[in-house]
């Protein structure tokens, strides 16, 4: 199903950051890059650091989503010199098509954050059932998605220099509606390292403290 799901997405066009995320210059080095508008800011929990401004965009079935807060990466001797981070949260606005929930597109980013944030080393991404967003009482309602990710622990062809579990999250809220019925949805994708690899695993509990965390930037 949700492979299907992302196919009509895509051939319908309307999987596209409805922000110019990524084409902006870049800016002068500065503490943490600025959350899109009309999508989330968070606050990082700890062991993780506000992603530096001009970093580059994650791409999810070609959506540009600004990292907003990662986790660094462990470098290893024989590991490439420009590991990916153990962890990493991202935001974007996405146009989702007319006839399609906010639970269903969730659920197909979730599975695209896995496959992005753990690109190259065979991710293999299970996808779990939608449900309410974390977060206090009075938060925007939302829908958080959670999957796993398995992959062959290799980084540009060197073994062991990934993890070979993560998890990835999606927290997903409408936030506009277009005269075509698509919904602008705000998504946050999360992605961190569970098992194995040269680093420490992030803590199981970070991508949903940083769900719980998000607000409308500003």
């Amino acid at each position: 199903m949700l492979a299907a799901l992302v196919a009509v997405l895509l051939v319908a066009g309307t999987v596209a950051a409805l922000t110019g995320i990524g084409d902006a210059p870049a800016a002068p080095p500065v503490p943490a890059a600025p959350a899109p508008p009309d999508t989330f800011a968070v606050t990082p929990p700890d062991g993780w650091t506000a992603a530096p401004a001009g970093a580059a965009p994650l791409e999810v079935f070609g959506v540009p989503f600004t990292r907003l807060a990662e986790v660094p990466p462990f470098a290893a001797g024989q590991c490439p010199a420009d590991p990916a981070p153990r962890g990493l949260a991202a935001a974007a606005l996405v146009a989702v098509p007319a006839g399609t929930s906010v639970e269903e597109a969730a659920m197909a980013f979730a599975r695209g954050a896995g496959e992005a944030a753990y690109a190259g080393a065979a991710p293999q991404v299970a996808v779990g059932p939608a449900g309410p967003r974390p977060g206090p009482d009075g938060a925007e309602n939302g829908v958080w998605v959670e999957a796993t990710v398995r992959t062959d622990g290799t980084a540009a062809g060197q073994a062991g220099c990934r993890a070979t579990d993560g998890t990835a999250g999606v927290l997903a809220v409408p936030r506009t509606r277009a005269r075509d019925g698509s919904t602008g949805v705000a998504m946050l994708v999360v992605a961190a390292d569970a098992a194995g690899g040269p680093g420490d695993p992030v803590s199981r509990a970070a991508p949903g403290e940083l769900a719980a965390s998000a607000v409308r930037p500003g």
